[in-house]
């Protein structure tokens, strides 16, 4: 009980209890600790979030485009790997330590890039140790963030907690870009370190999860049930739509001359909005549904992506692919979570998010030869197609109750 010990000794109010029960926590103290770690996953993604700016970086210090790709793709190992392992480690250290770990991981890993970028094996060292981190950060994240809620509102509150490592994409960027161009790259790696270090700071002062009550590696089993496959499956679309955004959208609004902020300012935007006054409407819906919806919305977007040639256009574009984005995810996250007690969720999540950066990280080679073969439009358009595939596939899910 010493690592309880501390303000949460406190007394709380029994009113004050019954509110937070009432709006969706498991306790009062659930929520200023929901709170805590949803500020701490902020702060981290706004540090990460400079990602954008690595290819800039590494092409100043003299690398040619071969090099700096596989700075940029070598990353997605050790994330992919270490997303799969993120249960197990939560298993034998706790969930609350792993998000110590991959926050001060990641920390390590893009601040020595300040010394390390001008040489290719020391910056891929960094690169390697902050993909450890990473892959490490969303399955801890959630599962903790989860743990804090009670039925009543889980869906709506894991969708706005998730939402907190989206929204920094609209801000960290031109921020970290300014400071690029005005005082260098060494200043960048440390205005991005400095807020990630006050979130490893707000990590401490909560209550830990249980520990599995079984002394195992960890229950997979857990979320590898039949009627979790189309979960797998929607999350590796839903990743490969936004591996996409990540990688190529820039280079196809330039192809445009359309201004690039325009989608990811909308897109964000439109995300947070959509969680946070929305999806209290949608937790009532058929989940299956919900997915559908947000999967036709994503090709929508990306169907305007391939034709548009008008900034406004863009916007819709950002908006329509916002709202698809914002709802998937968290469905997903809570369908695997069903059932499951907190102290074993680590494991169905880590398998959620092992899928969910596939589809993020390794689907953009193949992205890249359709683009080499086709170009951005018919590439975009063949993404539009899979994403309604996925929303009817997941229609049709209704008509067979097994299986969701």
């Amino acid at each position: 009980m010493g690592a309880l010990r501390g303000a949460s000794d406190a007394p709380i109010a029994p009113e004050s209890e019954d509110r937070a029960i009432r709006a969706g926590f498991i306790d009062a103290r659930a929520r200023r600790e929901y709170f805590q770690l949803a500020l701490a996953a902020f702060l981290v993604s706004f540090m990460y979030s400079h990602a954008a700016l690595l290819a800039v970086v590494f092409a100043r210090e003299g690398f040619d485009l071969h090099t700096v790709g596989l700075l940029l793709s070598l990353y997605a190992f050790p994330v992919i790997l270490f997303t799969f392992l993120s249960g197990a480690v939560a298993a034998r250290i706790g969930v609350l330590n792993t998000c110590r770990v991959s926050v001060a991981l990641m920390v390590v890993g893009f601040f020595s890039l300040r010394y390390t970028a001008g040489a290719f094996w020391p910056a891929l060292a960094s690169r390697l140790v902050q993909g450890v981190g990473q892959g490490l950060l969303l399955s801890s994240f959630v599962t903790y963030g989860q743990s804090r809620l009670n039925a009543r509102k889980f869906v709506y509150l894991n969708g706005l907690f998730s939402s907190m490592f989206a929204v920094a994409q609209a801000f960290a960027p031109p921020f970290g870009a300014f400071i690029l161009n005005k005082f260098g790259a060494p200043a960048m790696f440390l205005e991005g370190a400095i807020p990630a270090c006050l979130g490893l700071a707000l990590t401490f002062g909560v209550r830990p999860i249980p520990r599995p009550r079984q002394a195992r590696a960890l229950n997979f089993l857990g979320g590898l049930r039949r009627s979790r496959i189309p979960a797998f499956f929607a999350v590796f679309v839903n990743g490969t739509m936004f591996g996409f955004t990540a990688a190529y959208l820039a280079a196809l609004l330039q192809a445009k001359a359309l201004p690039i902020g325009a989608f990811f300012f909308a897109s964000t935007t439109t995300l947070f909005a959509s969680r946070f006054l929305a999806m209290g409407i949608f937790e009532s819906l058929d989940r299956r549904v919900l997915v559908a919806g947000g999967f036709l919305a994503q090709g929508a977007g990306f169907v305007l992506l391939a034709y548009a040639g008008q900034s406004w256009l863009i916007v819709v574009s950002g908006v329509l692919f916002g709202i698809g984005y914002s709802v998937v995810y968290p469905v997903l996250s809570a369908w695997m979570s069903e059932g499951v007690e907190p102290a074993e969720r680590a494991g169905p999540q880590a398998l959620l998010n092992t899928a969910f950066n596939i589809g993020i990280f390794l689907m953009p080679y193949p992205q890249a030869l359709l683009i080499g073969a086709f170009g951005y439009g018919a590439t975009a358009m063949f993404l539009a197609a899979l994403a309604i595939f996925a929303a009817l596939a997941m229609f049709a899910l209704r008509f067979f109750p097994g299986e969701a």
